[in-house]
């Protein structure tokens, strides 16, 4: 009888590793499919109990901790929040963060790589898509042919076509079978052809910096690799500046920006607003620089700083107070303060120091640690709901590895 019901006994461990391999195909091309995906397996790992193992691995880990703290420490700054409901519908975006433990806790080593090449499959979707667009063999309403980005805005699709053409590089570098190395090098050039084909330029310029810093990282000879990968980036940005229509047009609309910012102290346009505004809210966050002047109260303690560039402050609509910075690291001063503000870079540096030795995904991680705050430099990225789960995935999977690491020795 015993042996009937363990043989009958559900398998929480498998579906929820199945969850969490189409939780990575959904994110480039299903945000419905993400949600779904989200609820099941947070449920199924509930049903799963198990629950004195994974406080355990959830104690070890200080990438997940620091986490935690950082929500935590949000939940209590809505208390010096004039609009309680409107801080706590800011801060409730975390919960997408609740996968990264989960994953530490369920995904088995046998799936970390098919994980990979579910994020690969799809993004690969995503890219026939764009490309589809762009030379207008079909058409998406809401998507135009100078900017191909087909399920989500240019930028967050930006960082996932760079983090995509990282992971296709050292698939070429680490695979030994040649027609799969062959595999991987179109697919790479198709990524790498669609980030320079794509309007966002935040993925583009953390795509070079990314790859110039992880080149030297690697290279003994530090100079001579700063030499190499400077030439390296200059020749990326001149052929595609050259080649990508798209590409020439935006950074020819920033260079005037720029120069019109300076030279003429108009602050309107897209990068001159950001400045603005990144002036405005450091200035602003003197006010209660230690715990921040509170969510969703921003412009109180900015309105005379963005006045006098002249710009306008992006209310979200439930409340005129709110200002977007257009950067995770104003946005966080501001909001809760020097102290979330550190709470908030120390996710990435216990992120950055997860004990890795397999040159594949360290060199991955460090990648994606890089991106990370270089897209936070110009987004917000705790509140985007495509770079939070992009996050989320890959922290969690990258924890794993660490674990796993740790376990075998």
């Amino acid at each position: 009888m015993i042996s009937i019901i363990k043989r009958n006994k559900f398998d929480y461990e498998k579906f929820i590793n199945y969850f969490i391999v189409l939780y990575a195909f959904c994110l480039p091309i299903a945000r419905a499919g993400v949600s779904i995906s989200t609820i099941v397996i947070i449920l199924l790992w509930i049903l799963q109990g198990d629950f004195k193992r994974k406080i355990e691995e959830i104690k070890n880990n200080y990438f997940i901790l620091s986490i935690l703290v950082f929500i935590l420490y949000s939940f209590i700054a809505i208390l010096w929040s004039s609009d309680h409901i409107f801080a706590l519908g800011i801060v409730k975006k975390y919960y997408h963060f609740l996968i990264i433990p989960i994953i530490l806790t369920s995904l088995k080593k046998e799936y970390i790589n098919i994980v990979f090449s579910a994020f690969l499959l799809s993004m690969l979707i995503s890219e026939i898509t764009s490309y589809g667009v762009f030379l207008e063999i079909w058409t998406i309403e809401g998507v135009s042919r100078m900017d191909p980005s087909p399920f989500m805005v240019r930028t967050d699709y930006s960082i996932y076509l760079a983090f995509t053409a990282f992971i296709l590089m050292h698939r070429i570098i680490y695979t030994d079978n040649l027609k799969w190395k062959l595999a991987y090098g179109i697919f790479f050039l198709i990524s790498f052809g669609n980030l320079f084909l794509n309007a966002g330029r935040v993925g583009q310029f953390a795509f070079l910096i990314t790859l110039s810093i992880v080149g030297i990282i690697n290279f003994k000879n530090k100079l001579k690799a700063t030499i190499i990968f400077i030439f390296l980036g200059m020749t990326i940005f001149v052929s595609a500046y050259n080649i990508s229509p798209v590409f020439k047009q935006r950074f020819d609309y920033f260079l005037l920006d720029v120069e019109k910012m300076v030279y003429e102290k108009n602050y309107s346009n897209s990068f001159s607003t950001r400045v603005a505004l990144w002036l405005s809210g450091i200035e602003g966050s003197k006010d209660n620089l230690i715990f921040g002047i509170g969510i969703g109260d921003e412009y109180l303690s900015t309105k005379n700083s963005i006045d006098n560039f002249k710009v306008e402050h992006f209310p979200n609509g439930k409340t005129e107070n709110y200002v977007n910075f257009h950067s995770a690291y104003i946005q966080h001063l501001v909001q809760i303060g020097i102290i979330g503000l550190i709470l908030f870079i120390s996710i990435f540096y216990f992120m950055f120091t997860l004990k890795i030795q397999d040159k594949r995904y360290k060199n991955l991680l460090y990648i994606f640690v890089i991106l990370c705050l270089l897209f936070s430099i110009t987004g917000q990225s705790f509140s985007i709901q495509r770079f939070m789960v992009l996050f989320s995935l890959f922290g969690g999977v990258f924890s794993v590895i660490s674990k796993l690491e740790i376990v075998d020795k």
